[in-house]
């Protein structure tokens, strides 16, 4: 692996968790926060004694996180931290910024005030948030708080898959650019006054340049360049 997982699990503690529960969220923390970058191996085996668990909580985690988008699952090593590539990060904002919008018009008629309310206490949380995991956590939940509201499971599948493999760069760009919780405070401000002015269009707006702002984030944080061998985020 090219993470030192002593180091990196130390400080985790299974508590009252299941095993599986115990190694999938910290394997995930750990992937959110930048700590096993795009393409790092994830051997079953060493996961195991370095957790000290058996290698089924181990395998059912990774297989979760493969669900996610997160993992690639290997039949001889275990898995791949996923390595998203310049195309797929394009790809993903095209199609993000199609489906956001549906997504919004669709729950739109269940906008309530104390859906509003829920959504503008968890911006004030995301203020707060000190890790890039817990940050990453917040925001999809701000988002999923509207979003939830389409009435389209199948609609909000599509949107948390297309969002795994974008927000596992999240981390590494807060990070190199501490300017990006201050635009995102900022686009989901608008998004609550739009939704507390009931101006759908100014949701939507605001949600897709919200969007766009991120996307420049990872590119610029990430070292991703447009025109010169579309080199993949994360990488040196």
């Amino acid at each position: 692996m090219g993470s030192d997982l002593t180091g990196l699990f130390a400080d985790s503690d299974p508590g009252r968790r299941t095993m599986h529960e115990y190694v999938y969220s910290t394997l995930r923390k750990a992937i959110l926060d930048g700590n096993l970058a795009g393409g790092t191996r994830l051997v079953q085996a060493e996961i195991a004694a370095t957790m000290g668990v058996s290698t089924t909580p181990v395998r059912e985690a990774l297989r979760d996180l493969a669900a996610e988008g997160l993992v690639r699952l290997d039949p001889h090593r275990g898995g791949i931290v996923h390595d998203l590539q310049f195309d797929e990060l394009d790809e993903i904002l095209r199609l993000r910024s199609i489906l956001e919008p549906e997504a919004i018009r669709r729950a739109w008629p269940h906008v309530t005030d104390e859906l509003v309310e829920q959504i503008n206490a968890v911006h004030e949380q995301i203020a707060d948030s000190v890790s890039a995991s817990e940050f990453v956590q917040l925001n999809d939940r701000f988002h999923g708080l509207l979003y939830e509201r389409a009435g389209s499971p199948r609609l909000l599948g599509i949107l948390e898959a297309l969002t795994a493999p974008w927000v596992m760069y999240v981390g590494a760009a807060l990070e190199r650019d501490m300017h990006h919780r201050e635009r995102a405070e900022i686009g989901h401000a608008e998004i609550v006054e739009g939704l507390r002015n009931r101006d759908m269009d100014a949701v939507i707006h605001a949600a897709v340049e919200h969007l766009s702002i991120t996307h420049q984030t990872l590119e610029d944080a990430l070292g991703t360049s447009d025109s010169h061998g579309r080199q993949a985020p994360g990488r040196d």
